[in-house]
């Protein structure tokens, strides 16, 4: 069983990574595909993120497969002032991670079961659902919190024919209003560097202080914890300004998002 992570490399994505593979094994996968694709970064940004992110990776984990996209033309930002000067924090420097790296179009044609996350704009996903995955879950999308990107959520405003396509599949939506819960919210907690999850958090708390956030919130991570951990979860299905019908989760653990990083 495969898990394979969309992944358009901020500080989000990497503290998502991060959790998802710190658990891989505990929660039955063999293999992990990270898939870099273009949102808060351009693609070849993120290629270049996601490899530094696997090189940095000190612990143990399952093997990590990561998959160019840079060649396929794709929507992205390069939000510098949420993400730092390279979209991931400046925390790593670069080095080649002892990993497989394939072409989007030689990923495309391998088989396998495998669950999917999709943590950036939805441009390439529907090729994935093409695939059938198992269990598919995304950050994207809002209902009826305030938008952050041109009247809609960052990840659904930059392709928002893909991401009407992509939810007419079974899903669990993480939207704004599941992630932007009083207990999710980072901005005055102390954080501190005490590993490589806490580290990429707490660059993320930094940066909301510099751009003006009002909030932080690790927005992708919430993904991560909804595929660990439905049952800190409810689901309802609303409809979006566009008409879509998402199925939509909420956090209703009741511990802070602090108490949980770890889980």
């Amino acid at each position: 069983m495969k898990l394979v992570l969309f992944c358009d490399y901020g500080l989000d994505d990497a503290a998502a990574t991060v959790d998802a593979l710190l658990h891989a094994q505990k929660d039955g996968y063999d293999e992990a595909e990270l898939v870099a694709v273009g949102g808060n970064v351009p693609a070849d940004v993120a290629l270049v993120n996601a490899k530094k992110l696997v090189a940095n990776l000190n612990f143990p984990h399952l093997p990590v497969k990561i998959v160019d996209t840079s060649m396929i033309g794709q929507p992205a930002e390069y939000l510098k002032e949420i993400h730092g000067g390279d979209g991931m924090g400046d925390l790593f420097e670069e080095h080649e991670p002892p990993c497989e790296t394939v072409p989007f179009s030689a990923w495309q044609k391998e088989g396998g079961e495998f669950d999917l996350l999709s943590l950036g704009p939805m441009t390439l996903v529907p090729f994935a659902l093409g695939k059938k995955p198992r269990k598919f879950v995304f950050m994207g999308g809002n209902i009826a919190e305030e938008p952050n990107f041109r009247g809609y959520e960052f990840n659904h405003a930059l392709n928002r024919a893909a991401f009407s396509e992509c939810v007419k599949y079974p899903h669990v939506a993480i939207t704004m209003d599941t992630c932007r819960h009083p207990l999710l919210n980072l901005r005055e907690e102390e954080i501190g560097d005490g590993d490589l999850m806490h580290r990429i958090v707490n660059r993320a708390r930094e940066m909301t202080f510099r751009s003006g956030e009002k909030g932080c919130y690790i927005w992708d991570d919430i993904a991560v914890k909804y595929l660990r951990h439905p049952d800190w979860f409810d689901v309802f299905q609303r409809s979006d300004r566009d008409g879509n019908l998402l199925s939509v989760a909420s956090y209703v653990y009741g511990k802070k998002y602090l108490e949980i990083i770890g889980e």
